[in-house]
Parts: C-alpha cells; sequence; structure tokens
C-alpha cells in the first residue's frame, strides 16, 4: 500500500522546475539576453538624456570637486544649483518622459522573451499570442511606475505634512510612511504576480483579460501549492542576494585604496547574482506550469474545461 502511494503521489514541482530549465540551457540564455539587453540600453538612454540635459551647462567640474570631497552639504548644493539651471518643466518632462520610455523598452522586450520562453516551457500546448502577451507586460510595467509614483507623491505629501510646525515631526512623518510604503508594495506585489502568472497560463486565442481570468481560476484551484512553491523560490532569492550584499561588504574596505578593483568586484558579483536570480525564476516559472500540469492529471478529463463551461454531472439524465 505504501510503494503504491509513493506510486501516485505527484512529482515535485520545484525539482520538476529546477529540471525544465536544466534540460533546456536556452531558456536561462534567452531570459539572461533580454534582461541584460534591457539593462544595457536603459543605461545608455539615460546617460544619452543626462548628457543632453547636462552638457551645456558644465557642471562636470564642480561635480567631481564636490565628489572628491565628500562633503554631502556640499554635493546638496551642486544638485540644487543644477536643478535651478535645468528649470522645473525640464525636470519633470525628463522625470515622467525618461521613466515611460524605459518601461515602453522594458515591456516590448520583456514580451519577446517571455514570448520565446513560454513557447519552450509548454511544448505541445497553446499559449498566448504576441499581442496579449505584450499588453501583459505593459499593464506590468505601467503597474511599476504607477507604484513609483504614488510612493514618492506619498514622500512628498506626507513631508510636507510632517514639516507644518515649527520644527519637522520625524516620527509623525514614519508614522504615516511605513503604512503608504506596505500598501503600495502590497499592490504592486499583488498586481506583478498576477500579471506574470497570467502570461504563463494565458491559452491561444486569448484577450490579456482572459489570460487574467485564467490565471485567476488556475491559482485558485491550488492556492496553497502556488503559495508554498512561491515562498521557496522568494527564499533562494533572498539569500542569494544576502550573499551578494555580504561579499560587497566584506570586500568594502578596497573602495578607499583600489576603487577600481572594488567596482569590477561589485560588478562582477551584480552580474553573477542577477545570472542565479534569472535561473530560480525560470525554474518557479516551470514550477508553476507543472503544478498545473498536476492538476490537469489528477481532475481527469472532465475538469480540463473552460472555467466558464460547467462541470458535467453523471448522475443527470
Amino acid at each position: 500500500m505504501t510503494d503504491q502511494r509513493l506510486a501516485n503521489k505527484p512529482p515535485n514541482p520545484i525539482t520538476q522546475g529546477f529540471r525544465a530549465v536544466t534540460r533546456d540551457p536556452a531558456i536561462f540564455l534567452v531570459e539572461i539576453l533580454w534582461r541584460w539587453l534591457f539593462v544595457l540600453l536603459a543605461c545608455l538612454l539615460v546617460a544619452g538624456v543626462g548628457l543632453m540635459l547636462l552638457g551645456p551647462l558644465h557642471v562636470g567640474h564642480a561635480w567631481n570637486t564636490a565628489w572628491r570631497s565628500r562633503d554631502p552639504q556640499r554635493m546638496g548644493q551642486v544638485v540644487l544649483a543644477i536643478f535651478l539651471l535645468l528649470g522645473i518643466k525640464v525636470i519633470v518632462i525628463g522625470a515622467v518622459a525618461v521613466p515611460l520610455t524605459i518601461v515602453l523598452l522594458w515591456s516590448l522586450l520583456s514580451a519577446l522573451g517571455r514570448f520565446v520562453v513560454i513557447k519552450r516551457l509548454r511544448v505541445g500546448l497553446t499559449s498566448l499570442r504576441f499581442r496579449s502577451l505584450l499588453a501583459l507586460q505593459l499593464l506590468r510595467g505601467f503597474a511599476g511606475w504607477f507604484s513609483l509614483v504614488l510612493l514618492f507623491a506619498a514622500a512628498i505629501g506626507e513631508a510636507l505634512i510632517a514639516t507644518r510646525g515649527p520644527k519637522p515631526d520625524l516620527l509623525l512623518y514614519y508614522l504615516m510612511m511605513m503604512p503608504s510604503v506596505v500598501l503600495i508594495g502590497a499592490f504592486w506585489l499583488i498586481c506583478n504576480w498576477y500579471l506574470s502568472v497570467a502570461a504563463i497560463f494565458g491559452r491561444d486565442g486569448q484577450s490579456f483579460g482572459g489570460a487574467l481570468r485564467q490565471a485567476r481560476h488556475t491559482v485558485r484551484l491550488q492556492r496553497s501549492d502556488f503559495v508554498g512553491t512561491g515562498f521557496v523560490f522568494l527564499l533562494l532569492r533572498v539569500v542569494i542576494l544576502l550573499v551578494a550584499l555580504a561579499v560587497c561588504g566584506l570586500t568594502s574596505g578596497m573602495a578607499g585604496s583600489e576603487p577600481q578593483t572594488y567596482f569590477m568586484v561589485v560588478v562582477i558579483v551584480c552580474l553573477v547574482w542577477s545570472a542565479v536570480s534569472d535561473f530560480f525564476y525560470m525554474a518557479r516559472m516551470a514550477a508553476y506550469m507543472a503544478l498545473a500540469a498536476a492538476h490537469v492529471d489528477s481532475a481527469g478529463p472532465k475538469l480540463v474545461t473552460s472555467p466558464t463551461l460547467p462541470v458535467e454531472n453523471p448522475s443527470q439524465p
């Protein structure tokens, strides 16, 4: 009886996720490619806009002098002078146009990467069309941008409230800011998670709205399994982040004596951390697919229907 139970026990989805990625290294390489390409293009965009705005001001020497002085007040004065020279309109345009451009760039590259990765993970199964996948990624990008705008607005508004009196009330500021951070962070996490899952479980011919409904239905059937699997991969990614921070902290003594070497160490650590984190992310996607497939296999053919269709009852004539 014990052997029969072990034979009927479904395989561990986390193990299946790791096996799916290791069997097809192209999945991991595509994920690395689009992510690193996005970071490169975003850095070039920010650097280009910065040179275009700051080039005519000739503030490079003043900023270098302030940076070498290690005086926060002096650096703050240089930044304030730059803001005054640029003007509020230019700053607002740059603060809105550049992030929106980065969001559009991320949405396009992530949609291309997800389209290839999901096709390779769902061998023999239909997946979302690129148009619907792009819509989901656009929603993810704008949800993140909107959350940052809300957080920035909350920080400024609550700082104004906390400084209305004769002296700044830091306790009041922290008491207002902490719930704002929690609520905005929860909003972004929930939106980002469901939109990412919808890209995995969406089917050919579905709109992004249909993919969202499909994702909610799939997760609702195995909510505890999805939460547990997601927590395991979150824990793994937090562990490698702590290891990366520890390495950077232990070698921080090189920043004063050998700044160039320390910079290279930080870059290498960031690249390794990014690669390992992306590997865990792909394994989590494959694990989610394994969970959904295990439910279909255990439920039988009668439950492999659209959530909008009723399940047949054999007792009815």
